[in-house]
């Protein structure tokens, strides 16, 4: 052991490192959502897309949505948002098409733009945290992960888990959620492994969003499917098309062969839908008892409309408001 190391090691105070279990559980404060079961302060939400699927796009349409406290997919913030965008890759010319592209001229308060490529992040990560902290910013998206830390290797994980130890310290010391964007391994790997370079980036993230275009016939079609979420266990898997700046819902491949099956699952779908219809939200357990007596005369179960509620969210044809509540998109 060096010098250096000894004498740190011999200024830690073993009463502030190791906690009794009942001492951490009495003082925890709660998880504090942002936006839906997807952003969370002292969180970071790793998105990982492929080319041409509007990461960048998205991020902008995001941040100006929320920060103008407007739904975002049709989900709303749960405070109100500032936010910084680290668009690393866009010239000041390329950020201002992409504001007019998402939201025309209208003024964006509460959204603010790092775009210089003097710095890699590690470089000014105090003096970020401190414009956020100074600022009341609560988001930041961060495009790209790659550029922000200059990756010598991107499949050492070592160097990776480097990298998102100090996001992690980052975001807790500013209290923030983050959005890390990452690029698509070009082996088309599923999952949590769909992130290119080391596995260690999507391991230690704590919410993992797959953005693809699975059909080069329609580029417009983009799916959004979180694999990975350690906050909440929601995984919902959306369809949606890129339309002039915006992203909009569509049917997916899943409801259309639920559709056509003529099973209990569809006529507890069109129930669901029935019910939702002209209304602002619904409790589940209401929505689900409603649903069994729509129904009532035939074989229907609580699992079947559970199971039709999870497949119309999947399909992005119903969402969440906020906990506990549904309501039609």
């Amino acid at each position: 052991m060096s010098e250096q190391d000894k004498h740190k090691s011999e200024t830690l105070n073993p009463e502030e490192l190791f906690r009794p279990l009942d001492d951490v559980c009495k003082d925890a404060k709660p998880l504090e959502p942002l936006w839906g079961f997807f952003l969370y302060k002292k969180a970071i939400t790793s998105l990982i897309a492929d080319p041409g699927a509007g990461k960048t796009t998205m991020g902008y349409k995001m941040g100006i949505q929320l920060c103008r406290n407007e739904p975002f997919l049709g989900i709303h913030p749960e405070e109100p948002v500032k936010c910084l965008m680290m668009d690393l890759e866009s010239s000041d010319a390329l950020v201002k098409s992409r504001k007019i592209l998402v939201h025309g001229d209208e003024a964006s308060p509460g959204m603010w733009i790092y775009n210089a490529v003097d710095y890699y992040f590690p470089q000014i990560q105090q003096v970020t945290c401190d414009f956020v902290i100074k600022h009341d910013i609560n988001l930041v998206i961060m495009d790209n992960q790659t550029i922000a830390f200059a990756t010598h290797d991107e499949n050492d994980n070592s160097e990776a888990a480097k990298q998102m130890k100090l996001l992690r310290m980052w975001v807790n010391a500013c209290n923030v959620a983050m959005i890390l964007v990452h690029h698509t391994s070009k082996s088309n790997a599923p999952g949590t492994r769909k992130g290119t370079g080391a596995y260690a980036r999507a391991r230690l993230a704590d919410i993992l969003i797959n953005l693809e275009c699975p059909d080069e016939d329609q580029p417009d079609i983009v799916r959004w499917s979180v694999s990975k979420n350690r906050m909440m266990d929601d995984k919902p898997v959306w369809w949606l098309k890129k339309d002039e700046g915006n992203f909009v819902f569509v049917d997916s491949p899943v409801l259309t062969t639920v559709k056509n099956t003529g099973t209990l699952i569809y006529k507890a779908q069109k129930s669901v839908l029935e019910i939702l219809k002209g209304q602002d939200e619904f409790k589940f357990g209401e929505l689900v008892n409603a649903a069994m007596k729509d129904n009532e005369k035939t074989q229907m179960t609580v699992d079947i409309v559970n199971n039709a509620i999870h497949k119309l969210y999947q399909s992005g044809r119903i969402i969440k408001p906020k906990y506990g509540y549904w309501r039609i998109r």
